[in-house]
């Protein structure tokens, strides 16, 4: 589905943002991309999505070269970045309806589509209320139902619960599972919060400077490392400090 191979990025001023990485994401995954700030997240995004050309390497997304099909696979993908702004003169429904038009959804389709994704995201009640009156939660709520307008396979969320309260987060944890347990939707996610990436996640990679330093199931990095970290109770967020703290995981 998400396919790198030896991925490199050196930005104009030297900085080399991603070294040689490889990464390798299945159909049907909800797979998290973890590492320290500064570790390369963002710009692999920035590539995975053709916003940025990398200085080598391939990669696919959905068995399409990047480089080569950035219109083919805008339409199969849907991105939620860290920072994005709303239009907040707008409700929730005239911001969907909005997008929906530049997505070319059918005139007659549009209506009905903004209603189920408002469902989808628990909005409904919310539909005729302007964005500038939505809680912070709300609007990544509405930022996830834009990024479904026009159903992609896969999804990209740059750090999605980043300054939600705890119920916020429980509710964006909720409508992912549901995206990937019943539309079948491939989700890749970037995050800080590894309590959360530890129970939505089943694959996951940790990169630091750049260069990937694992890349596995959730339970298969907990069984590789247990022995090392010598914790009755390791978690995901045990095993990423451990190779990710100084003098950890360089290769």
């Amino acid at each position: 589905m998400i396919k790198t191979n030896q991925l490199r990025k050196v930005y104009d001023n030297g900085f080399e943002a991603v070294k040689s990485l490889s990464l390798h994401v299945n159909k049907g995954d909800i797979y998290g991309f973890l590492g320290p700030n500064g570790a390369g997240k963002t710009t692999t995004i920035r590539m995975l999505i053709g916003l940025i050309e990398p200085t080598s390497g391939d990669l696919e997304v959905s068995n399409l070269n990047v480089k080569k099909n950035k219109g083919e696979i805008k339409n199969l993908i849907g991105v939620l970045p860290e920072s994005h702004g709303y239009y907040e003169w707008m409700t929730g429904e005239e911001y969907l309806l909005f997008f929906s038009a530049l997505h070319k959804i059918n005139k007659q389709q549009r209506k009905d589509k903004v209603t189920e994704l408002l469902d989808l995201v628990s909005l409904t009640a919310k539909a005729n209320v302007k964005v500038s009156q939505y809680s912070r939660g709300m609007r990544q709520r509405l930022g996830i139902a834009r990024t479904l307008i026009h159903d992609p396979e896969i999804i990209f969320l740059d750090e999605p619960t980043l300054g939600l309260d705890p119920q916020g987060q429980k509710d964006i944890e909720n409508i992912l599972l549901h995206l990937n347990q019943v539309k079948g939707v491939t989700i890749f996610i970037t995050s800080h919060l590894l309590k959360d990436i530890e129970k939505i996640c089943n694959r996951v990679a940790i990169v630091k400077a750049g260069t990937l330093i694992e890349e596995d199931s959730v339970k298969g990095l907990m069984d590789k490392y247990k022995k090392d970290i010598h914790k009755d109770d390791l978690s995901l967020e045990d095993v990423f400090f451990h190779l990710t703290s100084d003098g950890k995981g360089e290769q």
